[in-house]
């Protein structure tokens, strides 16, 4: 009895919605859920809503032939609002600008030393008031100190040596008993035959040349210590003045001494020694620097140096400017050397160079910048990013190759380089222009026919999109064929 009364309500319920339903549909039209459901008991087709697009147009078609080539049409060509860009060569990089320091020229800095082992009894004077290049006076003379410019020739110290005095000493031996033989044998000479023997004449001879070679040992000796022919001159006077018993007693007093002279025009950048002190050949006394040209130490990090060392040496020229003075000009240098050792720490290696310092306006040890311009790389172009298709590993670019049909072709290119906007792309050594013949493939610069020609338009906006529909086109073709 239940279950009769169950399935009464039930029917009753069910006939209530079908009436419901109905109503619905008659009332609200056939866009409502119920309009639908009743137009599909009645077997109607639904009819589309206002706005919805029917079946859409292909915008782009396969060129016969060239499976990687599609042609827009006319109207879509202007509808989709195609943008071009004009295939370029890369700019340069951005120059380095390496941090460093002016340092002295190895190759102009000379150690003094004494040639003999001895007291240094006298530093050389200067006149502090006159300039670098000026005549010494003098007037307000003061010894020579940390600083002071020197010319060459310049006397920088005074050594007693007692070796200078025996050498000089020597020579004066050698002079007098030359001198002495050579009287003798003159007059052994003048004798008539058989007053003196034949044999004792000889000898005389002998004795004569022994003394000549004595002298000339005596002189070269001197000569090879650096002593000048003014000194040597005067040991001949002095030994002449001993012959005659006119021996100068004020030159005994110099006998011994030997001057130091400056090897070259500069700066003391160097002085060891004081007078009194016992020095030997070994000692450094002075450091004399020639500061008309400087070196520039500059560090170069070890990512940076390939790119240095590709360049040309014509092309090893920087700009060096002043860290202290900001409104130093930079002065125009070169580099000649870059080094092949690696800091391991700081992970830099080192690049020298010279600069022109004639006014001496500038220091050693002065911090320095050096800027580098490097070239720009011939075997690249750029295009922005927004023009690559990226698929997996692979890239793509869309290039005009026909601009009065608006093809364009679906082209693989080797990325180089990455920026924010921009990409490099390996660069065809062909000829420059729009089209790509055959002959060019191959030719690359090691890029094959992955590359791009300066000149080349390549599609920047919605690639995404049309390298779709360049898929579904494909696929169509495919399917027609």
């Amino acid at each position: 009895m239940k279950s009769r009364t169950t399935k009464v309500v039930l029917g009753a319920i069910a006939a209530v919605a079908a009436l419901v339903v109905i109503w619905g549909a008659m009332h609200h039209g056939p866009e409502t859920w119920a309009g639908k459901l009743l137009a599909r008991f009645k077997g109607e087709s639904q009819p589309a809503r206002t706005g919805d697009a029917g079946p859409r147009t292909p915008r782009i078609e396969i060129v016969a032939g060239h499976p990687d080539t599609i042609r827009f049409t006319d109207e879509a060509y202007k509808t989709v609002g195609v943008t071009l860009f004009e295939v370029e060569s890369a700019p340069p990089p951005d120059p380095l600008r390496l941090p460093g320091s002016l340092v002295l020229d190895p190759n102009r800095l000379v150690r003094v030393h004494s040639r003999f082992t001895g007291e240094l009894i006298k530093i050389g004077d200067v006149n502090p008031r006159a300039g670098n290049n000026a005549e010494r006076d003098g007037n307000s003379l003061r010894t020579l100190r940390y600083g002071d410019y020197v010319k060459k020739g310049d006397v920088m110290a005074i050594v007693w040596s007692k070796e200078i005095g025996e050498k000089k000493s020597e020579l004066v031996d050698a002079i007098s008993k030359l001198d002495a033989d050579q009287k003798l044998l003159e007059r052994l000479e003048s004798t008539e035959k058989g007053v003196v023997a034949e044999k004792v004449k000889i000898d005389a001879r002998r004795t004569v040349q022994a003394d000549a070679i004595a002298l000339a040992r005596a002189e070269r000796t001197l000569r090879s210590w650096r002593i000048s022919d003014e000194e040597i001159a005067a040991i001949y006077r002095e030994a002449d003045d001993v012959r005659k018993r006119q021996a100068d007693t004020d030159n005994d007093k110099t006998w011994a001494e030997l001057e130091i002279k400056a090897p070259i025009d500069g700066l003391i950048v160097e002085k060891s020694v004081n007078e009194g002190a016992m020095i030997d050949p070994d000692d450094v006394l002075f450091q004399v620097a020639d500061l008309s040209q400087l070196m520039v130490l500059a560090n170069i990090y070890e990512e940076d140096l390939p790119a240095l060392r590709k360049l040309d040496p014509s092309q090893h020229k920087w700009l060096v400017d002043l860290k202290s003075d900001p409104d130093d000009k930079p002065r125009e240098g070169s580099f000649d050397l870059i080094g092949t050792i690696i800091d391991p720490e700081a992970h830099t290696g080192v690049v020298m160079g010279w600069l022109d310092n004639s006014e001496a306006h500038l220091a050693a040890g002065q911090f320095i910048t050096a800027t580098i311009a490097l070239p720009a790389d011939p075997h690249l172009v750029t295009i922005p990013s927004s023009a690559l298709i990226e698929q997996g590993d692979t890239s793509y670019v869309l290039v005009e190759t026909n601009a009065e049909r608006h093809e364009f072709t679906r082209r693989k290119v080797t990325v180089k380089r990455r920026w924010r906007h921009s990409v490099y792309i390996c660069r065809d050594s062909g000829t420059e222009g729009s089209g790509r013949g055959e002959s060019d493939k191959g030719q690359s610069n090691g890029c094959g026919a992955d590359s791009l020609k300066v000149g080349e338009k390549v599609i920047v906006t919605g690639v995404l999109e049309l390298s779709a529909e360049f898929d579904a086109a494909q696929s169509r073709s495919e399917e027609q064929q």
